[in-house]
């Protein structure tokens, strides 16, 4: 079974280095805890930023092929 497709992913977000954050985290299927599979690698200036841009690549499931994403490529791509 696929740990990725095996699990429902949840959003994180958090302050971190300056800026707001976010990660995606499942569940492991074995030993327990829990697994990032993706995260924002700058930080937003307001929780509510990083919090939209990282619902957006979980609607998108974008995270089951890339685990890194810059805020740049993501901000194009909102309408």
């Amino acid at each position: 079974m696929d740990l990725i497709t095996s699990t429902h992913p949840v959003l994180h977000v958090f302050h971190q280095e300056g800026g707001w954050h976010w990660g995606i985290t499942v569940e492991r299927t074995s030993g327990g805890g829990m697994k990032v599979v993706a995260y924002s690698d700058e930080g937003f200036d307001s929780e509510e930023e990083a919090r939209e841009d990282g619902e957006y690549v979980l609607r998108s499931e974008d995270w089951r092929s890339r685990q890194s994403f810059s805020r740049a490529e993501r901000r194009r791509d909102y309408s």
